[in-house]
């Protein structure tokens, strides 16, 4: 089997007595006839002094924690070309085929992505138990019960090969990547809700006490760094509240952590010792399903091209009726409205040194929900690095303009996705085909986002779909009859109802067709799909995903399911820019 090996290399400058030189390293892309289960990063054994103009860029392959990276960008810089081939699915059909859920079926939860590596993909449950598939053909390799519940995702090591995953015993634990043998633990304190984060062979993880006490600002929990090798403490921080959003890490200023914490502030702790750098208050609404926390499934995502945080708060279902269609259909107004109605205010850009807001982003609040409830925190962003070292956000927004019908629009039938200028907060259309495939978006049903190069993978309730940005220019996207270009590339739908694809591949679980669900009219494009059944299976286990399909080095896409079912898609071929 061939194997796409990917070399990543900052610039190396060889100091030698009486000369400099610099040594180059090259990529050349290759096709994958046969898409691989594992790929190589290697480093050169030349001995070099780094030189760092500014801070470093994100990890830049690999899917080894949450949102991809500890920058949690949710982006890969993998470049990817269809058409896809179908892998595998687990915990999908009983027996594979066309056929409803075993009997055993895991409905996993929402916290929880797929993690890639080892040629294995690393999953937990809220039964506590950790499991390690194959990535080639989806079987279970080992599975390891930790106690407690697993509800969110773990962190993999490259160099060490192990497995960091948090419990609700208050635990963390690191298993062995090969057959998830414990190899040691360490009592947080308080349960573990949050994913962990790996960044510079440091793990840190927090917990949560006490939650739904005081209308959830009673809380208590602690942040703890420690070293990933042997599980000791290099440091533990005390916010005085619980900790519930994911850590992430920057290299700026020296190295620092940001954590969201209960008490409705964002802070940055220096990595070296746990000490303070700054801390924000941001505004904040309570998830009534969740005992009122605050910043439930989600995680700050850095850019450190622009020297930013972005941060996600929970969204009150009550709010997304405001404003006005009519007042949304331009970004001065959009901005107007939150500056003047900051408890609207959901989605927040910090300064990195200082934590202060760069500006009032255009961005209204929406997520999955019904019945007067979102059932998490709307959507993080995803960062994009571009070829010249520029990064951009990618957000689910809304806009009057994307309004498909002037005549029945309401507040819900604004939703769209958009290019964001982290410099400014300005934001441009793309193309997502709207409604007319597997790109579902009204704004009670946002689902998230990741990227692979130019790829944009959006994961809803009742399917995902990507497509491929083919032209960005500056004079497209201010509205939104002139976006960014796209072109689709892959699709998946989690039910088919039985009779409207009979052209389908069911050994490819493949639709060349266009299709519908039961008892819903809306119409699904060509593509994948994991179940072909009388009912909807996304109804019978309904756990609204929070964060986006995960990608590996070799640019298959793994996608949780809202059901709990994996299901994996190989690209004809995919190579390093």
């Amino acid at each position: 089997m061939q194997h796409l090996v990917l070399r990543m290399f900052i610039l190396r400058v060889v100091v030698i007595m009486t000369s400099c030189t610099a040594s180059v390293a090259t990529f050349t892309p290759q096709t994958l006839p046969t898409i691989p289960t594992t790929a190589v990063v290697r480093a050169t054994t030349t001995t070099y002094i780094p030189i760092i103009f500014g801070p470093l860029p994100p990890s830049p392959v690999g899917w080894y924690q949450l949102a991809g990276n500890p920058q949690r960008t949710a982006f890969t810089p993998v470049v990817v070309q269809g058409p896809y081939q179908f892998r595998w699915i687990w915990n999908g059909p009983e027996g594979g085929g066309d056929a409803d859920p075993a009997s055993d079926h895991l409905p996993l939860p929402k916290a929880v992505q797929p993690v890639i590596g080892n040629g294995m993909v690393f999953i937990g449950h809220s039964d506590g138990v950790v499991r390690a598939l194959r990535t080639d053909n989806g079987t279970l390799a080992w599975s390891r019960s930790v106690g407690g519940q697993v509800l969110g995702t773990v962190a993999y090591h490259p160099d060490l090969r192990r497995v960091f995953v948090g419990s609700t015993n208050g635990r963390l634990y690191s298993l062995n990547a090969n057959d998830g043998t414990i190899i040691g633990l360490y009592d947080v304190g308080g349960p573990i809700e949050m994913s962990p984060l790996l960044a510079n062979n440091v793990i840190y993880v927090g917990s949560i006490i006490n939650k739904g006490s005081n209308n959830g600002e009673g809380t208590s929990g602690r942040l703890v760094a420690l070293n990933a090798n042997d599980l000791t403490l290099r440091w533990q921080y005390n916010p005085g509240a619980g900790l519930l959003a994911s850590p992430a890490y920057t290299a700026a200023n020296g190295g620092m952590v940001i954590i969201a914490v209960e008490d409705t502030t964002v802070r940055a702790l220096r990595v070296s010792d746990g000490s303070l750098v700054w801390s924000q208050t941001v505004n904040t609404g309570r998830d009534p399903q969740r005992q009122w926390t605050a910043f439930p499934d989600t995680y700050p995502a850095v850019s450190e091209a622009n020297g930013v945080v972005i941060i996600r708060s929970y969204f009150m279902w009550q709010r997304t009726w405001a404003p006005p269609v009519n007042q949304t259909d331009t970004i001065d107004e959009i901005r107007q409205f939150l500056t003047q109605n900051p408890t609207h205010q959901s989605f927040f850009v910090l300064d990195l040194a200082t934590g202060q807001p760069r500006y009032v982003a255009p961005v209204l609040g929406g997520g999955i929900g019904n019945n007067d409830d979102y059932y998490s925190t709307p959507p993080q962003a995803v960062i994009r690095r571009l070829s010249n070292g520029e990064e951009v956000a990618y957000v689910t927004w809304r806009n009057s303009q994307s309004c498909l019908s002037t005549s029945n629009c309401d507040n819900r039938e604004e939703g769209t996705v958009g290019e964001m200028d982290l410099s400014t907060g300005h934001i441009r259309f793309v193309e997502i085909y709207k409604n007319s495939w597997q790109w579902r978006i009204p704004v009670d049903e946002f689902g998230s986002m990741t990227m692979a190069g130019d790829a944009l993978f959006y994961s809803h309730w009742m399917a995902m779909a990507a497509v491929t940005i083919t032209d960005r220019s500056p004079s497209r996207g201010q509205t939104f009859t002139n976006p960014i270009l796209t072109g689709k590339l892959v699709a998946i739908s989690n039910t088919i109802r039985p009779g409207t694809c009979n052209q389908r591949d069911s050994t490819r679980h493949y639709c060349p067709t266009a299709h519908g669900v039961n008892n819903d009219s809306y119409q699904l494009g060509p593509g994948f799909y994991i179940y072909y059944a009388g009912e909807n299976i996304y109804d019978r286990f309904f756990t609204p995903p929070v964060f986006g399909p995960a990608i590996d080095e070799n640019g298959v896409v793994y996608w949780k399911s809202v059901d709990g079912a994996i299901i994996a898609l190989a690209p004809e071929s995919a190579r390093l820019p």
